[in-house]
């Protein structure tokens, strides 16, 4: 039997990450399925070479039209497509730890989100990912305590809640770089993000743990109606197979990062400072009233859900 091509589109960086997710998947794909579906992993630059002569692209809209038929996709840019729920998942220390996020996504507040997705976008929504875990800061001069950020220029953020944020602690938000007028002293980030995301100046990394950075597996609708009922569950297995591993791998990475001083020299980390528990405390208590202001901001009571999960 010929096996039925589908591709699978790759958006952030770093893209071993992401590939990496995207090969587990087509393993657990391929035992499920006896290996019905050859899946062409296809980095940003090499979709739009390939497919598109070198125009420039927007992935989600590429799944969404049936362009590619699965992606990995940043929590935050669902968000910019009409699926604000999304954005609650960046509120700050809403989870407790990491099996306290698997309850959420993999129960019924997942669930509902993924409902959202498709009633806001019609893409279908497969599992959640971290693709890095928790957000660190990384900032220019080293960050000790709350008092700190303030001042500091902080990259302003499509996210509502994010840009909310940038304000409690005192620092300033920049709308745009592209002038080069003013520089960005702090970026969020995550360990296995760190390259990606911040400037070589950016060498000092607090482990302020604030949100988790998260992505989901994502599947085109029309692409998922003309499979079997059979094969609709084994791309839904599928899925969860790889992301409970690179929720794992993630966590594993970030773990290595923060705890060995070669590996941060690698990537230009200067210093992890860990703050006490007494800053922690003040960060989020600053942060706290976003609750009260974004309770009714979304769809359904997902804070309080996420809360008791």
């Amino acid at each position: 039997m010929q096996k039925q091509k589908i591709k699978w589109l790759l958006f952030h960086e770093p893209a071993e990450l992401f590939i990496r997710t995207a090969k587990d998947f087509q393993k657990h794909l391929d035992v499920l399925s006896n290996n019905k579906f050859d899946i062409e992993i296809l980095t940003l630059e090499d979709y739009q070479e390939k497919y598109l002569d070198d125009m420039i692209c927007d992935p989600f809209t590429e799944l969404k039209n049936g362009n590619v038929q699965i992606s990995q996709i940043y929590a935050n840019t669902i968000g910019l497509y009409g699926a604000n729920d999304f954005y609650a998942l960046s509120m700050p220390y809403l989870f407790e730890d990491h099996d306290h996020a698997a309850r959420v996504f993999e129960g019924e507040v997942g669930k509902k989100l993924f409902d959202h997705l498709y009633e806001k976008t019609s893409v279908r929504g497969l599992a959640y990912t971290y693709s890095g875990g928790y957000r660190c800061t990384a900032s220019t001069t080293p960050l000790n305590r709350v008092e700190d950020f303030a001042g500091k220029t902080f990259l302003r953020s499509h996210n509502p809640i994010l840009s909310n944020m940038i304000d409690l602690v005192g620092a300033k938000k920049i709308d745009n770089l592209n002038d080069g007028a003013e520089k960005c002293d702090i970026t969020q980030s995550t360990y296995p993000r760190y390259h990606a995301d911040c400037t070589e100046e950016q060498k000092y990394v607090s482990d302020t743990e604030h949100s988790m950075y998260l992505t989901a597996i994502l599947l085109n609708d029309s692409f998922m109606q003309s499979l079997s009922d059979q094969d609709k569950d084994n791309f839904c297995k599928a899925a969860l197979k790889a992301s409970r591993t690179e929720r794992a791998q993630s966590v594993a990475d970030a773990e290595e990062i923060k705890t060995s001083i070669d590996k941060q020299k690698d990537l230009g980390i200067e210093q992890v400072i860990t703050w006490p528990d007494e800053e922690i405390s003040k960060l989020k208590s600053l942060w706290s009233p976003l609750y009260d202001k974004y309770k009714d901001f979304f769809s359904f009571d997902i804070l309080d859900q996420i809360k008791k999960s």
